[in-house]
């Protein structure tokens, strides 16, 4: 038998019990994280959290999927329906993840809010979202589509171009 794709709706704040478990087991995970550093007491503390808060990407067997449902950790469990596009969605939101605070600059005189534009350099090629400003620092919104959520990502107005919907 070959293993599923599936994407699995976890309860709150317990992605990396998951994963804990699926590591445990043996099982393939993809968990894409994030760091935030916050100030607690004039301490910085360096904290991990999910680009996908609730989600844990994983390959199963059927059995191996009842025996995840029984860790009791599981909201439900979501098969993805086209594996390569999906895969080809998690790496575009991971080479996102890489931008580093120099690559970032204002697309504010070249594109406006709500355009809909096309990457045509860099690792993130071939990609489409659109155009979103928050105070002033523009960044692409990108869209997971089995998940139905968006992930929002800084990009210079040199890496995209405007296309029309």
């Amino acid at each position: 038998m070959r293993r599923t794709w599936y994407v699995l709706h976890v309860k709150p704040r317990t992605e990396k019990k998951v994963a804990l478990y699926l590591s445990k087991y043996g099982f393939f995970y993809h968990l894409p994280l994030y760091v935030k550093v916050t100030k607690v007491q004039r301490r910085k503390v360096r904290r991990e959290l999910p680009v996908f808060p609730g989600y844990v990407f994983t390959r199963l067997l059927p059995e191996e999927r009842l025996k995840m449902l029984q860790t009791n950790l599981l909201v439900r469990t979501i098969e993805i329906p086209n594996p390569r596009q999906a895969i080809h969605q998690l790496r575009q939101v991971k080479n996102a993840s890489r931008r580093t605070p120099e690559q970032l600059r204002t697309m504010s005189s070249v594109f406006a809010a709500g355009d809909y534009v096309r990457v045509t350099t860099g690792p993130l090629r071939g990609t489409e979202g659109y155009v979103k400003y928050d105070g002033g620092r523009a960044s692409l919104c990108l869209n997971v589509e089995i998940l139905g959520q968006s992930v929002e990502v800084a990009i210079s107005p040199e890496d995209v171009e405007k296309v029309e919907k």
